[in-house]
């Protein structure tokens, strides 16, 4: 999606943007609604800073897993920051490792 993106300037040039939408298989539909989400923010925004907040408190914190990181959220609980199950919490630590 991204590369139609480009290639089309977020979708103003219309004659191309066929093209590439057929050629990479994806339907000008998904494209549109890509082009309306990709600058809103990530859903678990707050949820990932709260848990880096964590982690950077002590040096031995970065061994947390999610069950203990989903622990010490509930420990926690700070403001304004819904604390979801403990796979979810997992799927925010592998989305936030490489950060």
């Amino acid at each position: 999606m991204r590369f139609i993106a480009i290639k089309t300037d977020d979708g103003t040039t219309k004659g191309k943007m066929s093209f590439y939408c057929k050629m990479l298989k994806v339907s000008r539909q998904g494209f549109y609604n890509y082009l309306v989400n990709k600058d809103k923010p990530w859903k678990y925004e707050v949820l990932a800073e709260e848990m880096m907040k964590i982690n950077s408190e002590d040096e031995y914190n970065d061994t947390y897993g999610r069950i203990r990181m989903h622990q010490a959220l509930l420990l926690k609980k700070p403001e304004n920051v819904h604390i979801p199950s403990e796979r979810t919490v997992y799927r925010v630590m592998d989305e936030t490792r490489d950060y």
